[in-house]
């Protein structure tokens, strides 16, 4: 079988740090569906999975957000849609701006990683052994100032496998 994997470099925002006008943006518009192939079973089975690597160095587990899923979905989503993989978003948008305009609220701080995996059918488990690999994803999934996350899951044209975790700080 032949695959492709790619894993992103993560980023962390401390709200503390952004301009107050990054705090007054427009919500993101209703995003058409792409293929939906991925079940939402897949994000929790990757939710569980960080959770047990944090575990592995007693960390607190994190707890599953809506808010930050849905955020991470739409993100994959429109990846998935439109074709690219990155965390700068084509209109020059991070993490930061999209939770705001999603009016994703009450958080301090918020990070993201990001996965594209093509002809994998176990990529829950590589998503998360690829981030374990990965000094800054490894950072996120085991800094312990966050509290919470979201993750989503979309299918692209080729059968490309975008996932987004969306990690907060509340």
């Amino acid at each position: 079988m032949t695959w492709k994997l790619f894993i992103s470099i993560s980023l962390v925002f401390v709200l503390s740090e952004l301009p107050v006008s990054a705090l007054s943006i427009e919500p993101i518009p209703a995003v058409s569906r792409v293929a939906t192939a991925p079940a939402a079973s897949d994000e929790i089975e990757i939710f569980e999975r960080v959770n047990r690597e944090r575990e592995k160095f007693r960390l607190q587990q994190l707890d599953w957000d809506d808010d930050a899923a849905r955020v991470a979905r739409s993100y994959s989503q429109r990846m998935a849609r439109e074709g690219f993989f990155d965390h700068i978003d084509p209109d020059g948008n991070s993490v930061v701006e999209r939770a705001e305009r999603s009016r994703l609220r009450r958080w301090s701080m918020i990070g993201e990683n990001l996965f594209l995996c093509t002809g994998y059918e176990g990529y829950t488990r590589l998503a998360v052994t690829g981030w374990m690999k990965s000094p800054t994803h490894r950072q996120n999934i085991l800094d312990r100032r966050w509290t919470a996350t979201g993750i989503g899951v979309a299918q692209g044209r080729g059968g490309r496998i975008y996932v987004t975790q969306v990690f907060l700080e509340r």
